[in-house]
């Protein structure tokens, strides 16, 4: 199969599983938890706008937490079945985070021992290598077309799929609508740019330590996320 006839074959799939973006990144060099594996499919998919209502003046709330965990099972069974596919086609692929798929199938990935540690299965660094968007001011990850209220997930393969044109810095601006909504102040007000550690953009820890007070929504948060002037998210 050629790269225009797999990569048509890739867009129907993803496009019948919800999936509401998507792009190829070329893996170069070592990325931190990564499958050993030539490039990575960034997929996204958008929250519904209901959930989000009120979430800036709330921080947190059941709603966007279910809509959270709606993404998470969507994102992964849009995953499963693109591996699936592509496996069929005789390529190897692993979905980002399935770990002992991964070691089983020999791609050397590695399990953290903090999953909140930086560079722990990036996500953002796949779609920002894809050309998808850039990384926020609160380290969250922008979409060009959809803004920052999506979800992402990865999967690693050898299939010939195009690449993007990589995103290599910030597009916020002056724009600190999300430092600005941070109760904690998390954010630093700083552009991002390619290569750029975590923490001089964000202080993870000051989040956790409010956002890990409700266990019940799993340390999720979404303010800042919420209050990006780009978002464009899905009906309902």
């Amino acid at each position: 199969m050629d790269e225009r006839d797999i990569t048509a074959a890739v867009d129907d799939l993803l496009t019948a599983a919800g999936v509401d973006e998507w792009g190829v990144a070329r893996v170069a060099g070592e990325w931190p938890f990564a499958p050993s594996l030539p490039s990575v499919v960034s997929i996204v998919m958008r929250h519904r706008a209901t959930p989000l209502d009120g979430l800036v003046e709330e921080h947190m709330s059941q709603a966007f937490y279910d809509d959270y965990l709606r993404l998470v099972r969507s994102l992964h069974a849009a995953g499963e079945r693109l591996v699936a596919m592509l496996s069929d086609r005789g390529y190897a692929a692993v979905m980002a985070g399935d770990e002992l798929e991964s070691s089983e199938a020999g791609f050397g990935v590695r399990e953290p021992d903090d999953w909140g540690d930086p560079g722990v299965v990036s996500h953002k660094l796949a779609a920002t290598q894809a050309g998808l968007g850039w990384i926020g001011k609160t380290a969250v990850f922008v979409s060009a077309r959809y803004g920052a209220a999506v979800r992402l997930t990865s999967v690693y393969t050898d299939a010939p799929l195009p690449v993007g044109q990589p995103v290599l810095e910030s597009r916020c601006g002056s724009c600190r609508a999300c430092v600005d909504a941070c109760q904690v102040g998390a954010g630093r007000d700083v552009l991002w740019t390619a290569g750029m550690a975590r923490d001089e953009l964000y202080d993870e820890k000051a989040c956790e330590a409010v956002t890990w007070t409700h266990i019940e929504w799993n340390g999720t948060c979404g303010t800042c996320q919420t209050a990006c002037p780009l978002n464009d998210p899905l009906p309902g």
